[in-house]
């Protein structure tokens, strides 16, 4: 008693530390048993035995052996692993009792590090090329970096300078460690001791103090020198009075990046240039600098609406020794912060469909019993029975379930691709309260114009439904004060070629879908751009937009033959044109459902292995298959499902659940055709993953079955593989 008790508080005290956290932690015991968890530690590692399984698409497999070697040992242990396009920081720390596992997400740090390593880059080639001689000290005065210049003026190589004290170069007047320092030295260069002017000042980092040195000839002449190198530095470029912020000189970059001539910049404050609520950034870093407080300073960040939007980064400094002007240089950094922008789109996504993946798994396992129950007492039931109609209600909100997991599916990319005959018609009748509830603003109006017969397109549900969807949100945020969007479908024959967007239309029998909204336009520039991917024209404050949606449409369009194209006048609004050849409706007769007690197969010695952790599953699946006949054994993990095989018992079927703790489906039919290589196998799975993996049934090992499930399609699954030649 006293034992539970002190267990329980400990295990209350470790979620109550690992929830403090936002990364993923989890603490397990020595017998791998989950003590405690935050909710990204549950998301990520699991509850089930191995909390490893996120890794299992990564190509580093030698780096998840090493962590599961010290996992299995008890070891502390730390690296990188990369996983697709996500990168993790993983730790094992050992506890007294159990170990620490701790996952981060630092996909963004290191694709930042990476952006930022290739700019440190880049200045390093930049200073290389410079004609002035520089040197970059520590706090004792030690070489860490200099460039060629520097090398070539006293004579010897990079390896012999780094490393070595300053004073070994200047051996008259060396520059004060520690501080700002400018003055005349005496400098032994490759043939003599030459004066020069050396102008060292520390850098304002977070790092250990480091001080920059550069060397200037002690000549009347360098300040046209000086003048040359501005001119044809890569760089925009410009030099300002410090005392009444007026722009002196500007380079030929500067006028190019901002489109004008320089007689249109000089003499103008150069706070004209900026937008006010960066002014008063900028008048405080020149406030210190004319206090004498700092000798350089850096903007980060600016956007210039006169630039398109461009992100730059603005660096400041004394132009000249006496202090009364200063040289500004601008990088600019749009095509970096751009990236980061569509790789948090793409990490955006990414989650939307890991999301919709756990809750479809969840969601398929409780809708196939559901589903299974109802077909269960659907079989003792007459259409005059006063509880049919109840039944079939219950039967018929599950499957309108289903529908709604598979939109969802649609959304994280992860529904399975399965064209079909669709009728017009029908889908725009269909799909109507749909459409409704995503324009979401009431005083927003949808209107319908559509005929009977028009034909059928041959598409993927969910892909239709995805099409409809993206133009109904797109006219919704065109719409911000209300609008109408209209629908409309006509069937129209094209008799030669003709231009369609960025395509060229060949002739055929179309359906043309027309989708058009009343709100403030694309821009004319924007156009050309709308089905590129990543591309938005909403504000990015909002994160209302991943520049993901009519890439999609115009992808899926394109895939099934179609054509697509839009006209657009700002304050009028929006107008998408979709050609999709037409197919007429399949003559075939209607499939009927077949009743199941009226065409009992022989299964009188036929025995079906059935495996699934998931109680309410297995038996509804269990009931169906003893109702016609077969033998059944169930298991509820692989491992039980293992030993039964080991046995002498003869077994015609295996039919296994794919997601179960330990082992899962698929491993498991890899080491039943172990023992048993002749066995015949069904895979069922509720996890979208699996949908996408095995849903073409390309895989000749086994037959794939989706989650929910009709029992009629289960039973007409399962004897369609036993009468399968072995």
């Amino acid at each position: 008693m006293i034992a539970d008790m002190f267990r329980r508080k400990k295990e209350k005290i470790y979620a109550s530390l690992l929830n403090v956290e936002d990364d993923a932690r989890q603490i397990r015991s020595l017998q791998n048993v989950v003590l405690a968890t935050n909710q990204a530690g549950a998301r990520l590692f699991g509850l089930q035995e191995n909390p490893f399984f996120f890794l299992r698409d990564s190509l580093e497999s030698v780096q998840i052996q090493r962590l599961v070697d010290a996992y299995c040992h008890q070891q502390a242990w730390e690296a990188q692993i990369r996983v697709g396009k996500s990168v993790y920081q993983i730790q094992l720390k050992k506890l007294s009792d159990g170990m620490l596992l701790v996952a981060k997400d630092i996909t963004s740090f290191v694709a930042v590090h990476t952006s930022l390593s290739h700019q440190l880059a880049l200045l390093s080639g930049i200073l290389s090329t410079l004609s002035d001689p520089l040197y970059l000290i520590d706090a004792k005065g030690t070489l860490i970096y200099v460039n060629m210049a520097f090398c070539q003026l006293v004579g010897a190589s990079f390896k012999q300078i780094l490393g070595q004290s300053l004073n070994k170069f200047i051996v008259e007047n060396q520059p004060d460690i520690g501080g700002f320092f400018e003055g005349l030295c005496l400098i032994k260069t490759t043939d003599k001791l030459t004066t020069f002017t050396v102008r060292q000042q520390p850098l304002d980092t977070d790092l250990d103090p480091l001080f920059c040195g550069i060397i200037r000839p002690y000549s009347p002449q360098v300040e046209a020198a000086h003048f040359s190198l501005f001119e044809q530095a890569p760089l925009p470029c410009l030099i300002v009075d410090l005392l009444d912020k007026t722009v002196l000189k500007v380079n030929n970059v500067f006028c190019i990046l901002f489109k004008q001539v320089k007689e249109e910049i000089e003499g103008k404050n150069i706070l004209s240039f900026f937008p006010e609520n960066m002014q008063q950034i900028l008048l405080r870093k020149l406030d210190k600098m004319v206090q004498g407080q700092s000798e350089s300073e850096m903007v980060e960040l600016i956007t210039l609406p006169m630039l398109d939007t461009r992100t730059l980064n603005i660096f400041m400094g004394f132009a000249t020794d006496k202090k009364d002007t200063l040289l500004f240089y601008i990088v600019d950094v749009s095509a970096r912060k751009n990236l980061e922008a569509q790789v948090a789109h793409s990490q955006k996504m990414q989650a939307i469909g890991q999301l919709a993946g756990g809750i479809a798994h969840d969601f398929n396992n409780l809708l196939t019993a559901i589903i299974g129950f109802t077909d269960l007492l659907l079989q003792n039931k007459t259409a005059d029975d006063p509880s049919f109609l109840d039944l079939m209600q219950i039967k018929g909100n599950a499957n309108k379930a289903a529908g709604l997991v598979g939109q969802l599916l649609t959304f994280s990319r992860k529904q399975p691709v399965r064209p079909k005959l669709i009728s017009i018609h029908d889908a725009f009748i269909d799909l109507e309260a749909l459409l409704q509830r995503s324009l979401l603003v009431p005083f927003n109006t949808l209107k319908l114009e559509f005929k009977r017969h028009l034909g059928c397109v041959k598409l993927d549900p969910n892909q239709l439904t995805q099409i409809f969807l993206n133009l109904a949100v797109n006219a919704k945020d065109a719409m911000p004060n209300g609008g109408i969007f209209r629908l409309s479908a006509v069937r129209e024959r094209i008799k030669k070629s003709r231009p369609c967007g960025i395509d060229k239309m060949t002739p055929g029998d179309y359906i043309k879908i027309t989708a058009s909204d009343t709100g403030v336009g694309i821009d004319s520039k924007d156009l050309p751009h709308i089905f590129e991917p990543f591309f938005t024209t909403k504000e990015s404050s909002t994160a209302s937009g991943t520049g993901l949606g009519l890439s999609t449409v115009y992808g899926v369009v394109r895939g099934a033959d179609g054509y697509i194209a839009v006209d657009s006048e700002k304050g009028v609004g929006t107008t998408f044109s979709i050609y999709l050849p037409r197919f007429e409706p399949d003559a075939a007769p209607l499939h009927v459902e077949k009743v199941v007690e009226n065409d009992i197969p022989n299964t009188e010695h036929q025995i079906i292995l059935l495996v699934d952790d998931e109680r309410s599953v297995r038996l509804v699946s269990a009931r169906a298959l003893q109702s016609q006949g077969y033998h059944i054994i169930e298991c509820d993990s692989a491992q039980s499902a293992l030993l039964e095989l080991q046995k002498k018992q003869e077994i015609d079927l295996l039919l296994t659940d794919m997601m179960m703790p330990g082992m899962d489906g698929e491993t498991l039919i890899e080491e039943a055709l172990k023992l048993r290589p002749h066995l015949k196998s069904i895979l069922i799975s509720g996890y979208s993953e699996e949908f996408r993996r095995h849903g073409s049934e390309e895989n000749k090992a086994f037959t794939f079955l989706a989650k929910p499930f009709e029992l009629s399609e289960l039973l007409e699954k399962v004897q369609k593989v036993l009468e399968k030649p072995s």
